[in-house]
This record gives C-alpha cells, structure tokens and sequence, in this order.
C-alpha cells in the first residue's frame, strides 16, 4: 500500500482524536477508523506504514495518553513483531532524539525476541 504525506497526516490526526477522546465520546467513534487502521497495519504485515506513522505521531505534541498508547500499541508492535528490522532504527533514532528516546521508555516487552528486549532496554536513558 502506497500513502502519501497528507493520507498519513489524516491518519495521525484521527488516531490522536480517537485516543485523546473519552470512550463513547461522538469523535472516539468516528475517529476509531484511523486506530483500526494502524492496529491492521501490524496484523497485516505493513510494518513500513506503521514505522512512518510513528515517526509521524511522535513529533506531534502529543497528551499523556496519546503518548503512552502510540509506546505501548504502535511501537510495541512494530518491535514485537518486526524488531529484528526495525531495531537498527529504532537504536538509532533513541541515541538522536530525546522525544523518542522517552517514546521508547513506554515499551514493554511483549512478544520481543531476547535479543530485541535487551536492545531496547540499552537503548533506553532517562531524559527527564
């Protein structure tokens, strides 16, 4: 599947109304497309859209919630079921930029192999 720049912006913007809204809320469903669509992105086998919608979504001011989900769901997953992949990038991208870096400090272990969990875990400091 090939999206474009505004495609995934509409996707991050949904995704953060969706998560930031109450349960029930009017735009919690509305929005809910856009968290079922990432959430399919793992389970599909599309890790490629789901590394460009985290490096999207985190650089978006993003509320304590939104924040521990996108680590704990998106970023989870991509590391639970593609980190052997991912992992350079994800280390690489955890040294450079404090926000991810914090991102990552939400992760848990999961599905992980060993050798993924340990590199997360070393690629982790505290920022602040």
């Amino acid at each position: 599947m090939v999206m474009n720049e505004v495609e995934l912006q509409k996707i991050v913007d949904a995704w953060i109304a969706a998560e930031d809204a109450e349960e029930g809320a009017d735009i919690h469903g509305s929005k809910w497309w856009a968290v079922s669509q990432v959430l399919d992105w793992a389970l599909e086998d599309q890790p490629e859209l789901l590394w460009r919608f985290i490096l999207t979504a985190y650089k978006r001011e993003l509320s304590d919630k939104a924040s521990a989900v996108l680590a704990a769901g998106p970023l989870e997953d991509l590391l639970s079921k593609f980190g052997p992949d991912y992992i350079d990038r994800v280390e690489e991208l955890a040294v450079a930029d404090d926000q991810f870096n914090w991102l990552l400090g939400g992760v848990w272990r999961l599905d992980m192999t060993d050798e993924v969990w340990a590199r997360v875990q070393s690629a982790r400091h505290e920022v602040w």
